[in-house]
């Protein structure tokens, strides 16, 4: 995977050099310490412009359930799952999340989203590279799953800005999203600008413009 990252970067560097390439780190980085150590962002920050590393906070409960069901099948098979769950809550340096039985009807927390924002952050320290974390707004969930809220999506963006992301993704596709659920994610993010740039004595004239100016970034995003 690396060898071809790196190969259609330079590919594409080498007929745009003004393009940006990126990667997007999919949702299993969340759920198993395997596929998570192997994503070295120390490593794949040479060619690497962008990076979305996906914190899809609400879908992210149902997923890891069934995750958890997947391996506490298989190579985990003695583990009871509330015990397997909470074990790679403690690997994963979770803060406090809904056990096995509520955690489709919850989903993962904001402070889900801070703490693996600060963590890629981390692991990009001293590179160029920027952080995108994927926020989710509105993937689609079971029907007994938890839905997306203006008050959730208003607390993900908030944790990602404060893990030190440079921007974010709305993700996965606009016809998917409530405007109720793009809107409070906008305000978010203009609230945020607001004071950064009175701390900087900048006019907000509209959000595009402001987010050029302070080096954010605001994607719509198709990947799941």
């Amino acid at each position: 995977m690396r060898e071809t990252q790196k190969s259609i970067y330079d590919k594409v560097k080498s007929l745009k050099p003004e393009m940006g390439v990126g990667w997007h780190v999919w949702n299993n980085n969340s759920f198993s310490p395997i596929y998570r150590a192997e994503q070295d962002r120390a490593e794949m920050a040479p060619y690497t412009d962008f990076l979305k590393v996906v914190m899809y906070q609400n879908c992210a409960g149902e997923r890891m359930v069934d995750y958890v069901n997947s391996v506490g099948e298989t190579y985990f098979g003695d583990v009871p799952k509330q015990e397997l769950l909470e074990f790679h809550y403690r690997v994963l340096d979770y803060g406090p999340e809904a056990d096995m039985k509520h955690l489709a009807a919850t989903g993962f927390s904001a402070d889900y989203v801070l703490r693996e924002t600060k963590r890629a952050e981390e692991g990009l320290a001293g590179a160029k590279t920027k952080l995108w974390p994927g926020i989710d707004i509105d993937i689609p969930t079971g029907n007994n799953s938890v839905k997306s809220t203006p008050e959730m999506m208003r607390a993900a963006v908030e944790a990602a800005f404060k893990g030190g992301a440079d921007g974010v993704i709305l993700s996965r596709k606009y016809p998917e999203m409530k405007l109720a659920n793009v809107r409070i994610a906008g305000e978010a993010l203009r609230d945020r600008l607001v004071l950064a740039c009175a701390a900087l004595s900048v006019e907000v004239v509209n959000l595009e413009f402001a987010l050029l100016h302070l080096g954010h970034s605001v994607i719509a995003s198709t990947c799941s």
